[in-house]
């Protein structure tokens, strides 16, 4: 199983500790800091996992699923949305095409078996 996870997250302390636990775990990640950077790197290397803020600038982070749901190579990457828990834009999430999300602050047990859920 690949084990790249991309984790698009726009603030650099949240982005870092969330990649420091992921491969404290055993995945490679790749960061980006918007929804269009995030793109590009689903796209040149497809990764098992996308976990993605939503607000960010640049692309938000529901338009940003959008965008992979509709690409024939990243439909099916599963997609955890980690973000501040407003119920509506989790639905709005969701509705776009994100598989599961969880609320800031993150949990690690809780993030870890998100990923193990999703990559089953």
């Amino acid at each position: 199983m690949e084990r790249k996870i991309l984790l698009v997250e726009d603030h650099p302390d949240t982005r870092d500790l969330l990649a420091l636990m992921l491969r404290s775990i055993g995945f490679t990640v790749d960061t980006a800091d918007d929804g269009f950077e995030g793109l590009k790197l689903a796209e040149a290397d497809r990764p098992a996992l996308i976990i993605t803020d939503l607000h960010m600038p640049n692309l938000d982070g529901i338009n940003m699923i959008r965008i992979l749901r509709d690409q024939p190579e990243s439909r099916s990457v599963p997609i955890l949305v980690v973000s501040a828990c407003e119920s509506r834009k989790i639905n709005d999430a969701i509705t776009a095409g994100a598989n599961e999300a969880l609320c800031k602050p993150i949990d690690f047990d809780s993030l870890e078996r998100a990923i193990t859920r999703l990559l089953d």
